[in-house]
């Protein structure tokens, strides 16, 4: 997530995992109770779906190839959420350095309170150094990265708009989407496109078929194994711009896409028309069934209930070039998100959660974990076992309770 100054320090230490870099696999019987491998936290994901791929094994993890092993500490989106809920709900275990230096082996049954702040907690308790992810049994999927023409931006809305609500794609728990559409203020033009996933080998399931049947511009989908489809990510995020990321949510309705999108580019053609930029959103569906494998697993600090419905994570990002455009930058978004949450009140969709690793620098997502409940039980996790508040002090990021940015 491009979050300034969360990934590095100006006042401190900076602690590199990168050699942190060994992965192992431990079978049935152990005294976990399942397959897991075991995996330093220096990984990028498309390097354990790779390890994995002669296994016949797959593990709850990041859709981004290029994206690392912090994705967990956030909760985690996988292709499998609405099967096997967070991606931090599939770790059994992980080995944690607190702040007086400990060695700490984490689990349901050895620290019950910190195993279940760090499946979601971020930065807040300690510096991970393995990570112990259960393993499933895998077979070839359906999979793949397209992209759609600008004259198809409306048939992708509603393509979405139809998946996510009852009845729709979204209600077969195999079915999976990382959808985005993006847009031109400068040349008033848009594009949209998405990775689409069905967790069978079965071409053209029906549960994406309004996706599949918009003509696609470039990339594809086909049967194939995890790791080729996550290997269509590799573009995805190039380092050459500026970026921004902040999100919302908002409940899953008829109007939800639509919101979103007119909101976004109405607001774009406002504020950005002589700005070389790109916006777009990231519109992610979570559904029932993703909060009820959750809590099946075990649940964790972001505990959202699921009799409170499915609902999409709005991911608002900007792509600009030029430092110069920051201050506008930053007025569009905090307008696209406050003109996005006033009419998802007034239409009751609004959804009062924030996804950590898409928040923004002035977010604060913690905060909205347990719609509010969560922050108390994970600060009190916080004084017992970094009593002193180094990882509150004098580590950047998402805090409990305050920020501490680094800069």
């Amino acid at each position: 997530m491009p979050v300034r100054g969360h990934a590095s320090t100006q006042f401190g230490v900076m602690i590199a995992t990168s050699n942190f870099n060994s992965k192992s696999i431990t079978r049935m019987p152990n005294r976990l109770g399942y397959d897991y491998i075991s995996a330093g936290p220096a990984f990028r994901w498309q390097e354990i779906y790779q390890f994995l791929n002669p296994t016949g094994f797959l593990v709850a993890g990041g859709r981004v190839s290029s994206v690392g092993s912090s994705l967990l500490l956030g909760g985690g989106l996988s292709y499998l959420s609405s099967i096997l809920g967070w991606a931090a709900n599939n770790i059994v275990q992980l080995e944690l350095v607190t702040a007086q230096g400990e060695i700490l082996t984490v689990n349901q049954n050895s620290h019950p309170e910190l195993f279940w702040a760090l499946k979601g907690g971020s930065s807040n308790y300690g510096i991970v150094t393995r990570y112990d992810l259960r393993l499933y049994p895998s077979t070839a999927m359906y999979g793949g990265t397209v992209v759609w023409p600008a004259n198809a931006t409306r048939q992708y809305l509603q393509a979405q708009t139809d998946f996510i609500l009852p009845g729709g794609g979204s209600y077969d728990d195999n079915a999976a989407i990382m959808p985005n559409f993006n847009y031109n203020p400068v040349t008033k033009t848009s594009a949209s496109g998405s990775v689409l996933f069905y967790n069978a080998p079965v071409d053209k399931p029906r549960a994406l078929e309004n996706f599949t049947a918009i003509p696609v511009e470039s990339g594809g989908a086909r049967v194939q194994n995890y790791s080729e489809i996550t290997a269509t990510t590799s573009g995805f995020s190039p380092r050459t711009l500026r970026w921004s990321f902040y999100n919302t949510a908002v409940k899953s309705s008829a109007d939800t896409m639509g919101l979103i999108y007119n909101t976004t580019t109405d607001l774009a053609d406002e504020m950005l028309s002589g700005v070389n930029c790109s916006v777009g959103s990231a519109t992610q569906p979570i559904t029932v069934n993703h909060l009820r494998a959750a809590r099946a697993a075990g649940g964790d600090a972001i505990d959202l209930d699921p009799d409170r419905g499915p609902f999409v994570i709005a991911l608002i990002y900007v792509t600009w070039s030029d430092a110069r455009d920051d201050a506008i930058v930053k007025s569009f978004t905090d307008r696209v998100l406050a003109s996005i949450e006033q009419q998802a009140r007034a239409r009751d969709l609004y959804y009062p959660w924030l996804f950590l690793n898409d928040a923004g620098v002035t977010q604060d997502p913690i905060s909205t974990y347990g719609y509010g409940a969560s922050l108390p039980r994970m600060q009190a996790v916080s004084r017992q076992y970094d009593p002193r508040g180094v990882f509150q002090r004098s580590v950047p990021g998402f805090k409990l309770g305050y920020e501490a940015h680094g800069y």
